[in-house]
């Protein structure tokens, strides 16, 4: 029996205008009303997950960052917390600088960059949070960022990703949440991570969790999750791992999920 559903945001609950289906609202308020825990989990930061819990009328914790957070949406209470470390932090500023490839630091739930680039207001606006121009080096030496996220053309952000990697990989955990996102976190820290806290301490078993996704990103909880789920828009790597594939985004994937495992 399913007592958790975790679901994705981006490309996966959220529809390309970015807004929630109302197929999927549904499915979703009776799947709450059933009594099962139903939370978001997403790489936007908790000011921009708000909002949709809001919508949705779920008091439950956020996963925000990749993992990184774990706050619950109505208290703002912070259960879990583990940013990248300044030290690490600052030396990939340094290559994403020599590269001159855009950077996004985030401090205390606030978006900072070193100058609004045209990558940072298409993140900003499709984020609906308001970036902050600032010295990202002044920022980083003196608080850590929950994450790092570069944000450019997919064959840079690629190129880069494999630098990463070999330099970091012992310190620095690197995944793809969109084609031209790289998400930087600190070692241990992943959805699937997050989600197997939050279940541990309720007492939830992997078989009772439910985990809906698209990207990468996704894989570590949909993997972990006794039942995995790919909407129909994910990448190949995600559809594969999954369990089963569903609809896309656009039409109501999320509630075909549910109505396929819940019932509801």
């Amino acid at each position: 029996m399913i007592r958790c559903i975790a679901i994705d945001l981006d490309d996966t609950l959220l529809r390309t205008d970015l807004t929630i289906a109302g197929p999927d609202r549904e499915a979703i308020s009776r799947a709450v009303a059933k009594g099962i825990k139903v939370l978001l989990a997403s790489g936007r930061m908790v000011q921009s997950m708000k909002p949709y819990a809001e919508e949705l009328g779920l008091d439950v914790p956020l996963i925000a960052y990749n993992g990184a957070i774990v706050q619950e949406a109505v208290s703002g209470e912070i259960l879990y917390h583990r940013p990248v470390p300044s030290r690490e932090a600052l030396e990939v500023l340094a290559i994403f600088r020599q590269n001159d490839i855009h950077l996004n630091v985030y401090i205390n739930d606030q978006l900072y960059m070193d100058q609004l680039t045209p990558w940072g207001e298409r993140y900003a606006a499709n984020a609906r949070v308001k970036p902050h121009v600032a010295d990202l080096a002044d920022l980083l030496a003196k608080h850590p960022s929950h994450k790092l996220l570069g944000v450019g053309e997919v064959e840079r952000i690629d190129a880069l990703q494999k630098r990463l990697q070999s330099q970091f990989g012992d310190t620095l955990y690197f995944v793809k949440s969109k084609p031209t996102y790289l998400e930087i976190l600190a070692s241990g820290v992943s959805k699937g991570r997050a989600l197997q806290e939050l279940a541990d301490g309720w007492g939830f078993s992997p078989e009772e969790v439910m985990a809906i996704g698209d990207a990468p990103n996704d894989l570590s909880m949909i993997t972990w999750a006794g039942t995995g789920v790919a909407i129909g828009n994910a990448a190949e790597n995600v559809k594969k791992e999954a369990d089963f594939v569903v609809s896309d985004h656009d039409h109501c994937g999320v509630a075909e999920a549910i109505r396929r495992v819940v019932g509801v």
